[in-house]
């Protein structure tokens, strides 16, 4: 499925102020992932209260940035999820406590809750999918000449190999980070990082009725993961191409906006 962000453009054209916890929704019924929108240009954020939520690694990390715009993209990402999982577990944000699985996947150790979550940032934009009970995994990359990662695509599955292939000059760069995404966000989402080979699995990149409808085809390692994955592709501006990988449990996307804590779309996936 595709998604375009006008909704995302829109709401991202004037600056937004932090949002308070009120504004932010605590209901996340079972079957639905919140995919919330951060922009980096267009929030005024107050640099040192959110630097003050983040725990003492997370703010040593953040003084090893040797770029602003790094470090500001750092601070507002985690800060902002950390305010995101206190609201949903009825917690502190100062208070929030991660854990990482053996892979390197973080999940949330305090408060004990079934909440999972996934984040992901490329230039002007940070992602946190969010869903109860479920694993989710969401990436986002500013389309680009990808000449330099053209050796990349040697090591994905020969199905993959040939859509390049058979993909013109023009279109090579979209398509070429269309199946990036997409692995990108499912291998996030099983949590299994670079153990996970990417030939280990193919990502279908067939058309369907709103264009290019991508599908896991097969998974080496599980025979049910095409009956069991979904991958929802979205456009979060212009050069811009994401992808949320969610068990097909999930019925409902609904796309919002950190800044505002608007809903700026609600998808179905029945």
């Amino acid at each position: 499925m595709r998604v375009t962000g006008q909704g995302m453009n829109s709401a991202g054209s004037a600056s937004t102020p932090e949002p308070s916890l009120e504004m932010l929704p605590t209901e996340l019924p079972a079957g639905t992932v919140h995919l919330w929108y951060v922009s980096i240009a267009d929030t005024k954020i107050p640099f040192d209260h959110h630097l003050s939520i983040l725990d003492e690694e997370e703010r040593h990390r953040a003084s090893r940035f040797h770029l602003d715009h790094d470090r500001v993209r750092f601070v507002l990402g985690r800060a902002s999820l950390r305010c995101l999982l206190a609201r949903y577990s009825d917690s502190d944000p100062a208070l929030i406590q991660f854990e990482q699985n053996r892979y390197g996947k973080p999940f949330l150790q305090y408060p004990a809750s079934s909440v999972q979550f996934n984040v992901t940032h490329s230039g002007n934009y940070v992602f946190h999918a969010i869903a109860h009970g479920t694993e989710v995994g969401v990436d986002v990359e500013v389309i680009r000449d990808s000449a330099g990662l053209a050796s990349i695509s040697s090591y994905f599955a020969a199905g993959e190999q040939g859509w390049l292939s058979a993909t013109d000059s023009q279109a090579w760069n979209s398509t070429f980070f269309t199946l990036w995404v997409c692995k990108e966000a499912y291998i996030k989402a099983l949590g299994r990082g670079l153990s996970k080979p990417l030939n280990s699995f193919e990502i279908s990149l067939a058309m369907g009725k709103e264009g290019v409808e991508p599908r896991v085809l097969f998974d080496s390692d599980d025979a049910a993961a095409p009956a069991s994955w979904r991958l929802v592709i979205f456009e979060p501006g212009r050069n811009a191409l994401g992808c949320l990988a969610i068990n097909r449990t999930c019925k409902i996307v609904e796309l919002r906006e950190y800044g505002s804590g608007a809903l700026l779309r609600r998808i179905s996936l029945v």
